[in-house]
């Protein structure tokens, strides 16, 4: 490594969480928090609202070291209640707001104190009835809340859970501590050089780790306004960027793809104040990485490598010839080691989750440090990494990983349903997308098996988007389920009626 990383030191007596409050109180107080489509909140406003909601939490129990899980969207809401959280000294879990049975699940697996959901968007859903006492609920007269975190938390305790699909189904919780959540926003803040000048706009939902520490973490680490789209539609996009003057993003490959279109049908005007756009999740096709250099020649477009475990691991240098920025993820962010081991990418550094909730029955993380990602790939002697794909079987669909055994679980609950198998097939715009491969009791049609599981309270994107029938799973000799041979299948039979 070139230099030597601003590790915060766990002993350096460092409230991170309280050092975070400092900076927004510090800012000028009428200038530009947050914003919306349709709203924004002054650093003033934005003060008022957390203090307000740090009231209501403590009165219904959060206390230090509390695990408060937040499902919200894109909203000013999650910015009041992340801050209200860290201002209670509670640990942050934030999810997805439609992650249906994961909410429910971890709330109780992680002995949750409170679940902060979006009742105008799920409240009515009779699955979230399982909370009981652990649902927020506001108050019409809310207590006055603290103007300062409630009680010091020192560096290396635990701030952040970052939730992530494993093979159970169940995400698994990923425990950071303050300072390595700290510094995984710290790097990408010093790689790419941003300031209170470069507006940040937050595109990837706020349910996963991307959104959080690269949108929400970064704009308050830079004191940069934060520019929120709810729900990903380009045209709003294009609109929040041009209008607010954004100057850095980071989105998975389909919101990629979809502004690189944007920019080529409408020009790149909408898009000028744009600096960079590194995008990881799916698979970046590297032709897509090469159109970008030409519809938006005022930005640098990327691939990296992130986990949960981790954040952002590798990173391809500003200065970077056009070969390299097309043709890698980059190297090792300082503070982080990467290697190649049988095949699959390891790493180990300062970023470094702590272990998980539940344990690490798969061996992930090995006694000397390092961290088996589960990815295949491949690294040259100067230590540039290049992507191959998951190296088990989590199926990657536009950025989120998809547990088959998940989807599998929730359609053998279906009555139709004897034996299924779900397979990602490849997809442009998503890197995969899923197809059910279904042994029927009766006639059964995709959209029935897709109402099922939006009744069991399965994420939408988990639901299948492609149905086939056979007699029988095919199974190897250990009784595995031969997924290479249903992957082909699909992609034959989907060729074959003529499907894009």
């Amino acid at each position: 490594m070139s230099e030597q990383p601003r590790l915060v030191d766990p002993d350096s007596g460092r409230d991170l969480a309280a050092e975070e409050w400092a900076r927004l109180c510090g800012r000028d107080h009428d200038s530009l928090a947050v914003a919306e489509p349709e709203r924004e909140i002054t650093v003033g406003g934005l003060i008022a609202r957390a203090r307000a909601r740090a009231g209501e939490l403590i009165a219904q129990g959060v206390e230090p070291g509390s695990r408060v899980i937040l499902a919200r969207p894109n909203v000013i809401e999650f910015v009041v209640d992340y801050l209200a959280i860290r201002l209670c000294g509670a640990i942050l879990i934030n999810l997805p707001w439609n992650a249906g049975t994961a909410i429910t699940e971890l709330a109780e697996i992680l002995d949750a104190s409170c679940v902060i959901i979006t009742e105008d968007l799920v409240g009515h859903d009779p699955l979230y009835d399982q909370l009981g006492e652990r649902r927020f609920r506001p108050m019409e007269s809310p207590p006055e809340g603290p103007d300062a975190p409630v009680v010091y938390r020192a560096a290396d305790e635990h701030a952040w859970f970052a939730c992530t699909s494993g093979t159970t189904g169940t995400p698994k919780a990923a425990m950071h501590t303050a300072a390595t959540w700290y510094r995984q926003t710290e790097v990408f803040e010093e790689h790419f050089q941003l300031t209170q000048d470069d507006p940040i706009f937050v595109s990837s939902p706020v349910g996963h780790a991307v959104a959080l520490l690269f949108g929400v973490s970064m704009a308050l680490k830079t004191n940069a306004p934060m520019i929120l789209i709810p729900r990903w539609r380009i045209e709003t996009a294009a609109d929040l960027v041009s209008r607010y003057k954004c100057a850095f993003t980071v989105a998975p490959t389909p919101f990629l793809m979809d502004a690189v279109t944007h920019a080529e049908e409408h020009g790149p005007e909408a898009w000028e104040s744009l600096k960079f756009f590194p995008s990881a999740g799916a698979p970046v096709p590297r032709a897509l990485i090469k159109r970008a250099l030409t519809a938006l020649p005022s930005c640098q477009v990327w691939s990296y490598f992130g986990t949960s475990e981790a954040g952002g691991i590798t990173g391809v240098p500003i200065d970077s010839d056009i070969k390299t920025r097309i043709e890698t993820e980059g190297k090792a962010l300082p503070g982080m080691e990467t290697r190649i081991v049988d095949g699959e990418l390891e790493l180990r550094g300062i970023q470094l989750m702590t272990g998980y909730w539940s344990g690490d029955p798969d061996g992930r993380m090995k006694p000397d440090g390092w961290y088996v990602t589960g990815d295949a790939a491949t690294q040259r002697e100067d230590g540039y990494i290049r992507m191959i794909g998951r190296a088990r079987d989590i199926i990657l669909r536009g950025g989120e990983n998809i547990s088959h055994l998940e989807v599998e679980n929730a359609l053998l609950g279906h009555k139709a349903v004897e034996d299924v198998a779900i397979i990602g097939y490849p997809d442009d715009r998503l890197g995969s997308r899923l197809a059910a491969v279904v042994v029927q009791t009766q006639d059964v049609t995709l959209e029935e098996l897709r109402d099922f599981c939006s009744e069991t309270g399965l994420a939408k994107a988990k639901w299948p988007e492609y149905l086939t029938t056979v007699d029988s799973i095919p199974l190897s000799n250990i009784g595995k389920v031969r997924r290479g041979d249903l992957e082909q299948l699909v992609i034959e039979r989907r060729r074959h009626e003529g499907s894009n």
